[in-house]
């Protein structure tokens, strides 16, 4: 398996672009980030190749704001912008997320299956792949309307296109469903990344309730050959947290 390290949570006195040599010295095989939309795509494609370091994975430009579910003149825009930027970061895979719940039926699916089939056309022209990203709705997302990665894998199965897929995230379907092996297991061929932190607190994946090297195990056999994305808070030094983390999930 190859891990990515998420580097906003991690090295937060650092200078952004900094942290990318410092993802490498730690030993990530490649790093990712949230929204590219505040920073220089260009530079992080610089330092990416300076330090030979792949990046993973970005989220959609202004990923929180603007939804999957928003207006489809707003989603393509947002898509567009990701595939120009993400050809300067030299990254491929882009995450996208869901709205909140506004209603008391299920009003959402068939706007994200609808504005998805769309965005398949536009990924692709680039080859490019948008993962779709469930989140709990308990304690980190409460209101966020795709909490299910049931759920996930029907949108994505309704879709049918291989440039749309499920970001699994294990610390998130942990807290919300549990049953993460069988789940892998069942689905692989419709996840594109991985996301993964220790239950609870959202801190190093082997301080938490979750036996990840048994779940990574389970993601290889059943054929994951993609990055699996470690994106968590440190509850001590960076350095150290991320090394120990890496040797962990690597056992």
């Amino acid at each position: 398996m190859k891990f990515s390290l998420c580097i906003e949570p991690v090295f937060t006195n650092v200078d952004f672009y900094d942290r990318i040599q410092l993802a490498k010295e730690c030993g990530a095989d490649a790093f990712e980030l949230w929204d590219p939309s505040g920073y220089d795509p260009a530079r992080i494609g610089r330092e990416a190749v300076k330090n030979n370091i792949p990046v993973a994975a970005i989220g959609l430009c202004k990923s929180w704001p603007l939804r999957m579910n928003d207006s489809w003149s707003a989603v393509s825009k947002t898509i567009e912008e990701t595939i120009r930027k993400g050809k300067d970061i030299g990254c491929s895979t882009f995450i996208g997320l869901s709205g909140e719940v506004l209603a008391k039926v299920d009003h959402q699916k068939a706007i994200l299956i609808e504005n998805l089939k769309r965005a398949a056309e536009l990924c692709e022209k680039d080859n490019v792949t948008i993962v779709l990203e469930a989140l709990n709705s308990l304690y980190d997302h409460k209101g966020y309307y795709l909490d299910s990665s049931y759920v996930a894998f029907e949108i994505v199965r309704a879709v049918n296109n291989s440039h749309i897929k499920v970001l699994f995230d294990c610390y998130h379907m942990q807290i919300m469903e549990g049953n993460l092996v069988n789940n892998i297991k069942t689905n692989i061929e419709f996840i594109g990344h991985f996301h993964s932190a220790g239950v609870p607190g959202r801190h190093e994946l082997h301080k938490g309730e979750t036996d990840y090297p048994f779940v990574i195990r389970a993601a290889e056999e059943a054929g994951y050959g993609g990055y699996f994305g470690l994106e968590y808070w440190p509850t001590y030094e960076d350095k150290q947290s991320i090394q120990d983390v890496l040797k962990y999930v690597r056992s």
